[in-house]
């Protein structure tokens, strides 16, 4: 992990990774909630900063991002956007929530990690390899760290249910059926915003905005962008979006960029 330096050391530290689809969610929110943090890269591919023991004991989930205030410690993005956004989950409305339970309900890793692998003979052989030596690792972590050995062995059962799912035999259909949800989404959307409205959730952008919006780079990163401007309220939508100066300054991806992810994990770009 790299910090940047120049910092007061007062604002909130958010651990992320560019790339990292729920990083983008919290650093979407963030800017939209006006509210400065210190970013600290994590390399999640190569060094696999996620799985350090000094970050399994600010996130024992392993994921990014984690955001570090001074008094608490958010280790899920969505989380991080309510606290971004001035709300409690408590407090949300239910239209807000019904929005945010669905877009959480659905498996984004398996439409991205299906993709690859349904069109990647190779990715095919080699990812699911790359989970079954991650799981082996964990156990490793386990029993090296005896003080987090419960939390790095249920990890490894988080990777040995990754390989079992991304099985090369079976991965297509997956790939087929996260694509069908992920259209189906698509349709809900377009459904909700056709009356004209401007926010997911009426007056004001709201939480379900941030989700959602990045949802949407999410389509075009996987190659179903095409189906957005099928769509017409929906791509009304989108482009509104990505019009608001925070999606810019978010580093929302909508496409891969894989010399910023190695500047990133060089210590030399990167948010």
């Amino acid at each position: 992990m790299s910090e940047p330096a120049k910092f007061s050391g007062n604002e909130p530290r958010l651990y992320h990774a560019p790339s990292s689809y729920y990083s983008m969610i919290a650093r979407l929110a963030l800017a939209e909630g006006g509210i400065s943090y210190r970013p600290v890269f994590v390399d999640i591919h190569f060094r696999r900063g996620q799985q350090q023991p000094d970050y399994v004991r600010l996130n024992p989930n392993m994921t990014v991002p984690t955001l570090v205030l001074t008094d608490r410690i958010l280790d899920q993005s969505r989380a991080i956007a309510e606290y971004a956004l001035g709300v409690s989950e408590a407090a949300l409305d239910g239209d807000t929530k019904a929005l945010l339970d669905l877009h959480y309900s659905y498996p984004v890793e398996e439409l991205t990690f299906g993709g690859i692998l349904a069109r990647n003979p190779l990715a095919r052989i080699m990812i699911p390899r790359l989970f079954r030596a991650t799981h082996r690792r964990l156990l490793a972590c386990a029993a090296e760290n005896p003080d987090l050995a419960e939390v790095y062995k249920a990890r490894a059962a988080v990777f040995a249910e990754r390989a079992r799912i991304f099985d090369p035999d079976a991965v297509a259909r997956l790939s087929e059926t996260r694509r069908a949800e992920a259209i189906g989404f698509m349709d809900r959307l377009e459904q909700a915003l056709g009356d004209g409205r401007a926010a997911m959730v009426p007056p004001a952008y709201g939480v379900a905005d941030v989700v959602w919006t990045v949802f949407l780079a999410r389509m075009e990163f996987v190659g179903l962008g095409a189906e957005i401007p099928k769509r017409p309220a929906l791509a009304r939508y989108w482009r509104a979006m990505q019009a608001r100066p925070t999606f810019a300054a978010a580093d929302i991806w909508t496409k891969w960029h894989p010399i910023r992810l190695i500047g990133g994990i060089l210590g030399i770009a990167g948010r």
